[in-house]
């Protein structure tokens, strides 16, 4: 079977819209994706542009794959597990595979690192009362308690961003930290209980309460698949990449979370109509310079 034009892996918002943009240039396309994007996460962003009341990130998700719908998308439910290759002809591998294509976007984004005895606080998550991104929704909470669950560098620079909104309170779950420029709670957390506000409780028995609580222990980057192929990528796993989205491995390009830059919905929809775009360009000149 003849290749694809290009493969995209990953279905947030960067893979859908790249896929999107691929489908209207008539390009090929296959969109491999395992329905772990972070966006189902988001309670609501009021970010995106066009939504001045905000969107649940489930919702915009939906409202994307349904615009992927609408075109000759082949679709695949999986996971990559290994990229092979080069440009014009790499081999994608997973469940239902191997899959080859001319050009690959990898648009397989972050998870949030929450500690394993603190998983109870992933529910309260998809009901706003514990929140990963403060760029995405800390305007919401000017005047009000806001509580940081993070440790060193991660916990200083978020709580300097967040004392511009609020009253803010780190929580180090254990450890003792002096170097802080703000209030520091060092006790380690026993439960975190929600419903109209945030109650933290401590293995000591007392309780500190909230308006909402941020977790900021960083992210792993989903960038193994690029960097087993010799993509560049900085200290915690994020790709370079140039002003076309392409990574320093020809044909592979990335757009998203995964890439070094502000992992923002409207950053990823640029990223990727750029990317897009960038790919359709370059499988033209390679047809031109075939004839």
């Amino acid at each position: 079977m003849q290749p694809y034009d290009c493969a995209v892996i990953g279905g947030g918002p960067a893979g859908l819209l790249a896929a999107v943009y691929l489908a209207r240039f008539r390009r090929r396309t296959l969109l491999v994706h395992d329905g772990q994007s972070r966006a189902r996460w988001i309670p609501r962003t009021r970010n995106v542009p066009g939504y001045p009341h905000g969107i649940e990130g489930k919702e915009l998700l939906e409202r994307l794959e349904d615009q992927a719908g609408r075109y000759d998308i082949d679709r695949v439910a999986t996971r990559v597990v290994s990229v092979e290759g080069s440009s014009g002809n790499f081999v994608l591998n997973g469940d239902g595979g191997p899959w080859h294509a001319r050009r690959v976007i990898l648009a397989t984004g972050v998870h949030d690192i929450v500690p394993g005895d603190l998983r109870m606080l992933w529910p309260l998550v998809s009901q706003g009362l514990v929140r990963l991104c403060p760029v995405c929704d800390a305007f919401e909470l000017c005047e009000k308690r806001i509580g940081l669950l993070s440790r060193g560098a991660h916990a200083l620079a978020a709580a300097r961003m967040l004392s511009a909104y609020g009253t803010v309170t780190v929580l180090t779950h254990g450890t003792e930290e002096s170097s802080l420029e703000i209030e520091t709670v060092g006790k380690r957390i026993k439960d975190v209980r929600g419903e109209s506000g945030v109650s933290v409780i401590f293995d000591d028995g007392t309780a500190l309460e909230l308006d909402a609580l941020y977790v900021g222990f960083g992210v792993e980057v989903y960038s193994g698949l690029a960097a087993k192929l010799g993509a560049r990528c900085d200290d915690a796993g994020y790709l370079f990449v140039d002003q076309k989205q392409q990574t320093c491995v020809p044909g592979l390009y990335a757009a998203g979370d995964v890439v070094q830059s502000l992992s923002q919905i409207s950053v990823a929809f640029g990223q990727a109509a750029i990317a897009a775009s960038a790919i359709n360009v370059a499988l033209n000149e390679e047809r031109r310079a075939r004839t």
